[in-house]
């Protein structure tokens, strides 16, 4: 006896073998992305704490409420871009450096970010 198949097909059909590709979901321009992991704990009252992964793009254009990435005074720092009096303004969520000295330069905007855990803050390249 022959059997056949009845009922309908499973929603997931056809895609067993998709997978998520992170590339694709995070970066839209990969000649202007960088990443960058924070080395410290001064951005941590906005959520950003020691060893999460940053993925920084110098194509997207900040905006107020954008983490960014700057270099100041030869360093490199991720601060909140704000407004304050309606000029621009950076923040770690406890202090503000406003008015912005003539040497900071916006590298990038910070449009992800990767909090690993476990053992020294997860991975290591």
């Amino acid at each position: 006896m022959e059997k056949k198949a009845t009922g309908f097909a499973s929603p997931t059909q056809g895609y067993e073998e998709q997978g998520i590709d992170l590339n694709r979901l995070l970066i839209q321009n990969p000649p202007a992305i960088y990443f960058g992991r924070l080395e410290t704990d001064d951005m941590e009252r906005l959520g950003l704490s020691r060893g999460t992964l940053l993925l920084i793009d110098r194509s997207k254009n900040p905006v107020p409420g954008s983490f960014v990435l700057i270099r100041h005074d030869g360093q490199f720092f991720c601060r909140l871009m704000t407004e304050d009096n309606g000029k621009t303004a950076f923040s770690n969520g406890k202090e503000t450096i406003n008015p912005i000295p003539d040497d900071t330069e916006i590298i990038g905007t910070v449009t992800a970010s990767i909090k690993t855990y476990g053992e020294k803050n997860g991975f290591s390249y």
